[in-house]
């Protein structure tokens, strides 16, 4: 009975696969594993020869034989690279400030969004669509009217050379891509039951305290997609942080110093090890963190 079982099986198995409707799924399978395969190639690929070349010697980038695998594996350019960026004393500081940053964000965005996402009031469109025109807008065209406000900041303070323009952009919800995070916001709170505010307000809670206590506990994959985000786009900007913190120990600035010395070779090779050690920490949180960031990304709306 068994085998019978297992033979009707079989059969009934290939019948499936065998029918349009199964060659038609193989064949989106096969498709769509060719797309995720080319993807993964296409982003991963630089990346990888980035590393590779930072292991290779004087030696091998001489060699037009060595491609991928070197023949003479050394470590001396990570060692040197490390030395020139102060890795030791630039690293905490620009995890610090990265952090300090994105947190700052999540907060400011996630009550911008929860403002919009939750209460209507005359104008809130228009607001509203004035952040998403935010998103349109090069940063490239605000550059110079920003660096003559922070440096001729009230008073005629000069903020420029400080880790202060980005923290105040960051808190009046100016920051780097704070048009995004705000409608990320709006989406995952304007799908929150509406019952959760009810409650809150029968045991007494005022509009921040429901924000606070109900509405960011319940976004809490959000919270960590929306920080992953803005603490990759900290850590790796460059048009901001050359322009308004020049000379501050942020790895962004040092890493615009490498030098390698007078063998144009030795000037990439180098420059290759540095963009692997700046990228390499913000691909470690973003593996620690990709659960959240899955699920804060499906329930902000902005899936395909």
């Amino acid at each position: 009975m068994i085998k019978t079982k297992k033979k009707f099986d079989i059969k009934n198995s290939m019948r499936k696969w065998c029918s349009v409707h199964g060659l038609m799924r193989i064949g989106w399978i096969v498709v769509r594993t060719i797309i995720l395969v080319g993807c993964c190639y296409t982003i991963l690929y630089p990346f990888l020869l980035k590393l590779i070349d930072s292991f290779k010697s004087f030696e091998d980038y001489l060699d037009p034989a060595v491609q991928y695998i070197p023949k003479y594996f050394t470590t001396s350019n990570i060692k040197a690279v490390l030395t020139q960026l102060q890795y030791k004393k630039s690293f905490p500081i620009t995890f610090l400030y990265s952090t300090l940053i994105a947190l700052l964000q999540v907060f400011i965005c996630g009550l911008a969004g929860y403002g919009f996402g939750r209460y209507k009031f005359r104008g809130s469109n228009l607001i509203f669509g004035l952040v998403i025109m935010e998103l349109l807008v090069p940063p490239q065209t605000m550059i110079i009217p920003l660096f003559l406000r922070f440096r001729f900041f009230y008073g005629g303070l000069n903020l420029i050379g400080t880790y202060w323009p980005i923290i105040i952009l960051a808190l009046t919800g100016l920051g780097i891509r704070n048009g995004l995070y705000i409608f990320m916001f709006r989406q995952n709170f304007r799908n929150m039951p509406k019952e959760l505010e009810e409650a809150a307000i029968i045991d007494g809670c005022n509009p921040f305290q429901i924000f606070w206590k109900v509405m960011m506990p319940n976004a809490v994959s959000l919270m960590v997609t929306v920080f992953l985000i803005s603490f990759a786009w900290q850590w790796t900007d460059t048009t901001y942080t050359e322009l308004f913190q020049r000379g501050t120990d942020l790895l962004a600035n040092m890493t615009a110093y490498v030098d390698g010395g007078e063998e144009e070779i030795m000037v990439l090779q180098y420059n290759n090890t540095a963009a692997v050690l700046c990228v390499l920490p913000v691909m470690l949180i973003y593996l620690i963190g990709q659960r959240f960031f899955i699920q804060g990304v499906e329930r902000s709306g902005i899936t395909g």
